[in-house]
């Protein structure tokens, strides 16, 4: 029996917590389950927040030091999907919410899984997201 229980969350720096919390709790459907300040030497802090989404789990994190945000560079992580029904209609919903995605349409690959569909978009700390949605 292996220790390793799986994943337990993503980390995502942000240069404000306040927005990316109203970003993923309003326009995606994520829940706030707990926020905290952390103080560290020098009179540096951390604010977190851990928000989730049927089991998917991203920790917001703020640090006092904004250089540690690099906005706009994929970084490590190249993006977060999150699985979905009815892209379409959620595609319509978001742009109304004045969200833009990186291509007009959802791209269409159908011999993965057996069929999907995919669009990506950026968060407001350039953290970039994919919908995705089966199709069979």
């Amino acid at each position: 029996m292996s220790n390793f229980r799986g994943l337990a969350h993503i980390g995502l720096f942000t240069e404000s917590i306040e927005q990316s919390k109203e970003f993923y709790i309003n326009n995606l459907g994520f829940k706030l389950d707990y926020e905290a300040k952390i103080d560290k030497p020098d009179n540096q802090w951390l604010k977190i927040a851990f928000i989730s989404l049927n089991g998917l789990i991203i920790e917001l994190i703020e640090p006092s030091d904004k250089s540690q945000v690099v906005k706009g560079k994929d970084g490590i992580i190249e993006h977060i999907t999150i699985e979905v029904k009815n892209l379409e209609e959620i595609i319509k919903d978001l742009h109304l919410k004045g969200i833009e995605f990186e291509t007009e349409e959802p791209i269409k690959l159908n011999n993965l899984f057996n069929g999907v569909q995919v669009i990506f978009f950026r968060g407001p700390s350039g953290e970039r997201l994919e919908l995705f949605e089966f199709l069979a």
